[in-house]
């Protein structure tokens, strides 16, 4: 007899071992099942392949919405080493949760529709693994996750990445050659040759590439002439390359333009590879970034420099030091502009407009 309690422990097992062996065998087929026979075509709206998540933010959507207490209801399903989907169907209504456990097209399962309630569900995130969980639930097993991922890198025998971002794709992070470049906008260009990421970068770029479904079959969009980005992963012995552009009506597109800021933000936060590779920049080369900011009338102001070393900001609600250039145009009716540079890349941190006091 094939029992609830059963069931998700064998699909647990299933998950976690067809996971494994796609790494061990360099993922070359994560997308291999059948799909003429239309194996992978469902209804559902998170569809979890070993591992590989599409559509997690509806995940994210679920959890808002069930703690704004509105009624709700989502469809996931979970594939087996054979192929064959098994569906777990969520419905929230009046502060009650109730699970349908659907295995009628696992050839291997129990073939029904067994239905749970359920008191909570859950969202637990760390370091290295998410899950989605219900609560106390009237089953042999009182917890259930309904969704888990793993995003340990130190797992991996191999992880590295190269990607290239900005006109003509001139920067360049690279682990694979151990090179970093970037044009900044004061005129300089850093170039490190023995460029390294520390353990805490890689596991936070890493993170963010399985929770944006990197080993995916992606399709992008076509708006721009040439692509804005370029990203290539080894991932033990596979590898994976894309070209897109910053496409906003393109979801894969959005998708990939995300993981991609967020590894510039990680890289970019580490002031060590921007100021032990480039001179600051002179009040002169300051004072210049920020007429250009007011071109029709910059002649008609009056212009200073200060140089604030470790100046905090709160940006993206982290707080981040930066020594900068905070530039003044203090105009003939009073008015003024005051914006802040960070000394060593010409990149702009904050900017103000303040009208003149009557």
């Amino acid at each position: 007899m094939y029992s609830f309690m059963g069931g998700i422990k064998l699909i647990k097992k299933l998950i976690i071992f067809a996971f494994a062996m796609c790494i061990l065998s360099s993922c070359s087929n994560i997308n291999g099942f059948d799909q003429s026979k239309g194996t992978l075509k469902n209804n559902a709206d998170v569809i979890d392949i070993h591992g590989s998540v599409s559509n997690l933010f509806k995940m994210d959507d679920f959890v808002k919405k069930v703690n704004e207490k509105e009624n709700v209801s989502i469809r996931i399903s979970h594939y087996t080493i054979e192929g064959d989907p098994i569906y777990q169907n969520i419905k929230y209504s009046d502060g009650k949760f109730e699970l349908q456990y659907d295995t009628t097209q696992d050839k291997f399962g129990a073939g029904k529709v067994t239905t749970y309630s359920c008191e909570n569900f859950e969202k637990t995130e760390t370091n290295t693994e998410m899950k989605y969980t219900l609560i106390g639930c009237s089953s042999d097993v009182k917890n259930i996750d309904v969704l888990y991922l793993s995003y340990d890198v130190s797992k991996q025998d191999l992880f590295q990445f190269q990607l290239k971002y900005g006109d003509n794709q001139a920067n360049e992070i690279n682990t694979i050659d151990m090179k970093f470049v970037k044009n900044l906008k004061s005129g300089q260009i850093i170039s490190v040759n023995d460029f390294q990421l520390s353990n805490e970068e890689r596991q936070k770029i890493y993170k963010k590439m399985v929770l944006s479904n990197f080993l995916s079959e992606k399709k992008f969009a076509t708006c721009t002439e040439k692509p804005d980005f370029y990203l290539k992963v080894k991932i033990n012995n596979a590898v994976r390359e894309y070209n897109w552009s910053d496409c906003t009506s393109n979801e894969d597109d959005k998708l990939m333009t995300d993981l991609a800021n967020t590894i510039i933000k990680i890289v970019n936060s580490n002031q060590f590879y921007v100021m032990s590779n480039t001179k600051m920049m002179s009040k002169e080369q300051a004072l210049d970034l920020g007429k250009k900011l007011d071109l029709d009338s910059a002649d008609k102001a009056k212009w200073s420099a200060t140089l604030v070393e470790k100046k905090e900001y709160d940006i993206n609600n982290q707080k981040e030091k930066h020594t900068v250039w905070v530039v003044e145009a203090i105009y003939p009716l009073g008015n003024k502009m005051i914006v802040d540079f960070d000394a060593y890349s010409g990149n702009q941190i904050i900017m103000a407009e303040m009208e003149a006091n009557n």
